[in-house]
């Protein structure tokens, strides 16, 4: 590291990334891997490092045959599909291009990093993979990889500014412990995150409901790279008003609190305030659901709901694996008494149980598949695993609807390129992870953010490295 010293530091990298999660660590890591030097600049104290990433499970969904964890193959056709179909079309089709080529090699590529894997949770349509560490175990490793290959870390140093000379990256200025630095650098690459734990800018963007929602992830993901790069001319892309959420514990810390989701809500029926069902809870794979539910949570149903199940389900050995409460349920020989404990009213909430029971249609239940187990004469129906909640003692979770990262952002090549309003890349600048636009709208294919960000931070740091080549 080269540094001239004055009322700011300046020092000279290859590369610069911006972010300690999954995207900004594979980029460093690729881009020192190319020969290049690379400096991570990481907004959090080290103690805190990790983005996103360090809260999830990090789940990943990649194409792949039958193995040792799946026992189908889940085909590049079906993983493009899927991430059309849930983006309702809207999806860059040369991002999803990009994600889908380069999914497979990238698993291969953190695997020979040293992560191990088991098998994701059940009833998934078998495509998860799951680092067996989490995602607090995946970043600490890639940590450990990317200081061992001369990666230089700087922690609590969040960008502030980039540099252009000539229309060009030169660099970007900074903030760390000891004053303001500036690093300069022919190549920046961007992977700082959303603006999720941004209140203003959720308010802005998001609207009134989404202001006080439960934060899972990073309290330092505030959009500070999604302005940097707006400020020198980026193209903003996606869905701003939108935002990845899960279905989660109602007693979860409101900030940073995690996985305290329920990925098996599909196993029972899900209420609102008044007792009332108000989604079909069986319409798709819980993996394509919990972000729409969880937003219906927020924005339908005032922030609370309550997820009910009954022995049937409870017993199943497999609901264990699919809850991450923070506490206890609530219990009752009773529907009635279940109301009372969960303060909901005793004659609604048994009357919508007796109602949805007569309407379950027989049929052989399967939670693998889309079974269409449903009902008739429902409203709203349950389309598949139409279980009756009749089998005491009933089991119930307050659940509310916890933000993890905003749909809005950048608008980004399959290069990784960050896009000018001119609609011609910046020269220099890549961005990768949360930050990009133009792939999830509205809902959320489950198990694709962490591989995103793996993905494009490798294609980010390796384009990153070849600009010290150029003129």
């Amino acid at each position: 590291m080269t540094a001239e010293h004055g009322p700011t530091d300046a020092f000279h990298f290859d590369v610069a990334a911006v972010g300690g999660g999954i995207a900004g660590l594979a980029a460093a890591i690729t881009a020192a891997g190319e020969g290049a030097s690379a400096v991570l600049l990481e907004k959090a104290p080290r103690a805190e490092r990790g983005g996103n990433t360090r809260f999830a499970d990090a789940q990943v969904r990649f194409p792949h045959d039958a193995d040792q964890y799946c026992d189908r193959a889940y085909t590049p056709e079906e993983f493009r599909r899927d991430l059309i179909r849930i983006s309702g079309g809207r999806a860059s089709p040369d991002l999803v291009d990009a994600l889908v080529g380069r999914a497979a090699e990238t698993v291969d590529w953190l695997t020979a990093l040293g992560v191990e894997w088991e098998s994701g949770y059940p009833h998934t349509a078998g495509y998860r993979r799951t680092p067996v560490a989490g995602g607090q175990g995946l970043v600490d490793l890639l940590f450990r990889r990317a200081e061992g290959i001369g990666v230089a870390v700087s922690y609590e140093t969040p960008a502030r500014e980039l540099l252009v000379d000539g229309g060009r990256i030169a660099g970007l200025r900074a903030v760390s412990p000891e004053g303001p630095v500036e690093v300069r650098s022919p190549a920046v690459v961007l992977a700082s995150g959303g603006f999720q734990a941004s209140r203003e800018m959720r308010a802005a963007h998001l609207g009134p409901t989404a202001e006080e929602v439960v934060l899972r992830g990073s309290r330092h993901d505030t959009g500070d790279g999604i302005a940097i790069a707006l400020a020198v001319g980026a193209r903003p892309a996606g869905q701003w008003d939108g935002y990845h959420a899960a279905v989660i514990d109602a007693r979860s810390l409101p900030v940073e609190c995690g996985v305290t989701a329920l990925y098996n809500f599909q196993m029972g029926i899900i209420v609102d305030a008044q007792g009332q069902r108000f989604l079909d809870e069986g319409e798709d794979f819980r993996d394509h659901t919990y972000v729409k539910f969880a937003r219906a949570i927020i924005e339908r149903a005032g922030g609370k709901a309550f997820c009910i199940f009954d022995q049937q389900a409870y017993s199943r050995p497999e609901f264990q694996r699919g809850w991450r409460p923070v506490g206890p349920p609530l219990m009752s020989d009773t529907i009635e008494g279940l109301a009372g404990a969960l303060g909901l009213p005793p004659r609604s909430l048994a009357e919508t149980v007796r109602r949805f029971n007569t309407a379950v249609q027989p049929g052989e239940l399967d939670f693998d598949r889309l079974d269409g187990k449903s009902t008739r004469g429902a409203s709203p129906p349950k389309s598949n695993w139409a279980l009756p909640v009749e089998a005491p003692p009933f089991v119930a979770l307050p659940v509310t609807g916890g933000i993890t990262f905003t749909f809005g952002g950048l608008k980004v090549d399959r290069e990784a390129r960050v896009i000018h309003e001119s609609g011609k890349p910046i020269p220099g600048l890549f961005a990768a992870g949360e930050l990009m636009g133009e792939l999830f709208y509205d809902n959320y294919p489950g198990a694709t953010s962490v591989i995103r960000g793996a993905v494009f931070g490798r294609i980010a740091g390796r384009n990153a490295a070849r600009m010290r080549q150029r003129p």
